[in-house]
């Protein structure tokens, strides 16, 4: 597995290098990515300003101290948008043009 990290901007970078920016399944990915990464921001947002801990009525009408339901979504989307990457590269590796030896992608796939 690697150890280096990819940002998405270097991802787009090496998609363009190896001309896959325009094909349609690396923009759909891509567009997914944005997609779950503005869900991923929303929820990181809301447990900031709400807390880990929220109070929810019960049926009596007492306020009861719960978890913050988001706390157990936010792994699931950060899971998939890492998912969503690695299709993005796979995308690249297998449909893009070969790119001169040493570019990140290598290095990448090397480590």
């Amino acid at each position: 597995m690697a150890k280096k990290k990819l940002t998405f901007d270097e991802i787009m970078v090496l998609a363009e290098q190896y001309g896959v920016k325009d094909n349609i399944l690396f923009v759909s990915a891509s567009k997914r990515y944005a997609g779950q990464l503005e869900m991923i921001e929303m929820i990181q947002e809301d447990l900031r300003d709400r807390g880990l801990i929220i109070t929810k009525v019960n049926t009596n009408g007492d306020d009861v101290p719960i978890a913050n339901p988001l706390t157990a979504q936010l792994p699931k989307y950060n899971e998939v948008a890492n998912k969503t990457l690695g299709v993005m590269l796979n995308i690249i590796e297998q449909l893009g043009t070969a790119a001169p030896a040493g570019d990140k992608l290598s290095e990448f796939l090397n480590e």
